[in-house]
């Protein structure tokens, strides 16, 4: 009887400081989500401020939204004991090989930052290029998308990017 009560008072020794290191990881993470909500506001006020389109404000929000989130899951981890330092080297090897196997989609994600930074293109210009020509009805991270005699055209960011573009109409 004695080993077993000393090894139930070992697991609630161990048990209890556990249990409130995961409460505070949960505080953090709900913390997070609060911050995330209370910061989505002010995007929105700052991008009517500059005025910003839409879908650029959405890519700011999102940006902002997964920086934040990433910082207080990093943050609740390391409370709990998880060793960020092996962590954050994977997930960099990891970006790294992933990025050169996507280096397409980067190009394209960087190519939409610039286009959407720039305003050169926007939605509803109807443009024209050696292949294509259209109405833009959106823009996003990927491909802007075309509409014209019934078609839907999708571009890669990266080629309306790189390749001369005549706007016939604003």
């Amino acid at each position: 009887m004695q080993t077993t009560l000393s090894w139930l008072e070992h697991l609630s020794l161990m048990t209890i400081p556990f249990l409130i290191k995961l409460c505070v990881a949960a505080a953090i993470m709900i913390m997070t989500k609060m911050a995330i909500s209370a910061l989505s506001p002010i995007i929105h006020d700052a991008c009517k401020r500059h005025n910003l389109d839409h879908h650029t404000c959405h890519i700011i929000n999102k940006v902002v939204r997964y920086v934040i989130t990433i910082f207080g899951a990093t943050i609740a981890l390391q409370n709990l004991g998880v060793e960020m330092s092996m962590l954050i080297a994977a997930f960099g090897i990891t970006g790294i090989v992933v990025s050169y196997g996507m280096k397409d989609i980067v190009a394209n994600f960087i190519a939409s930052i610039l286009i959407l930074g720039y305003k050169h293109i926007k939605i509803n210009d109807h443009i024209k290029m050696k292949d294509w020509e259209g109405t833009v009805v959106d823009i996003n991270l990927r491909y802007t998308t075309l509409h014209h005699q019934g078609m839907t055209i999708f571009i890669p960011n990266i080629i309306l990017y790189t390749q001369t573009v005549a706007i016939l109409s604003k």
